[in-house]
C-alpha cells in the first residue's frame, strides 16, 4: 500500500461514518414527508439497505480487488455491532437483515449498475417505499430530495477515490 493510504478498515471506519442510522419521523417531517413512528424500524432497513447497496458499488468501482470483500465486511460487521443500539433494529435478526440486503441489491443492481442509474435506483426505492405504504404518492419527489442527503454517492466516491 503507497504510504498515507488508508487500511481497508480504516476505509471501511470512514465510509461506516457516512452511513445514516435510525430513520425517524422528526428526519422525514424535515422534508416534508409525512411519516409514521410505527413504520421506522422498516424505514431504517429499506434506507439502509439502499445505501449498503451504494456503498458496495463504489467500493466495487474503486478499491482493488483483494481489498473489497474485506472491506465491505468490515462495514457490515460495523452496523452489525451497533445494530440494536444505533439503528434501533434490535427486533430484526442480523441473519435475516443480511438476506433482505441481498434481495434489495439484486432488485437497485439492474437499474443502478448503469449510467444515470442513481435516479433510477432511487425510484425503485420510492416504489418500494410506496407500495409497503411507508410514503405517500405525493411525497415521492420529497424522497428523491432526501435520499441523496441520507446516501452521499459522491462523498463514498471521493473518499474512496483517496484510497486507491
Amino acid at each position: 500500500m503507497p504510504k498515507g493510504a488508508m487500511t481497508p478498515a480504516e476505509v471501511a471506519d470512514a465510509l461506516y461514518k457516512l452511513i445514516p442510522r435510525r430513520v425517524s419521523v422528526e428526519l422525514l417531517s424535515e422534508y416534508g414527508i409525512e411519516g409514521q413512528e410505527e413504520h421506522e424500524e422498516t424505514m431504517t432497513r429499506e434506507l439502509l439497505s439502499f445505501t449498503l447497496y451504494w456503498v458496495h458499488a463504489a467500493v466495487n468501482a474503486h478499491i482493488p480487488r483483494k481489498y473489497r470483500e474485506v472491506l465491505f465486511q468490515r462495514v457490515l460487521e460495523l452496523i452489525q455491532a451497533d445494530w440494536a443500539a444505533t439503528f434501533k433494529l434490535e427486533s430484526v435478526k442480523w441473519e435475516n437483515y443480511l438476506i433482505e440486503m441481498e434481495e434489495r441489491r439484486a432488485l437497485y443492481a439492474p437499474v443502478g449498475d448503469y449510467e444515470g442509474g442513481a435516479i433510477a435506483a432511487s425510484e425503485e426505492i420510492s416504489d418500494l417505499l410506496e407500495n409497503q405504504g411507508l410514503i405517500q404518492p405525493e411525497d415521492r419527489p420529497k424522497l428523491l430530495v432526501l435520499l441523496p442527503d441520507l446516501v452521499p454517492l459522491d462523498k463514498y466516491q471521493e473518499l474512496l477515490s483517496q484510497c486507491v
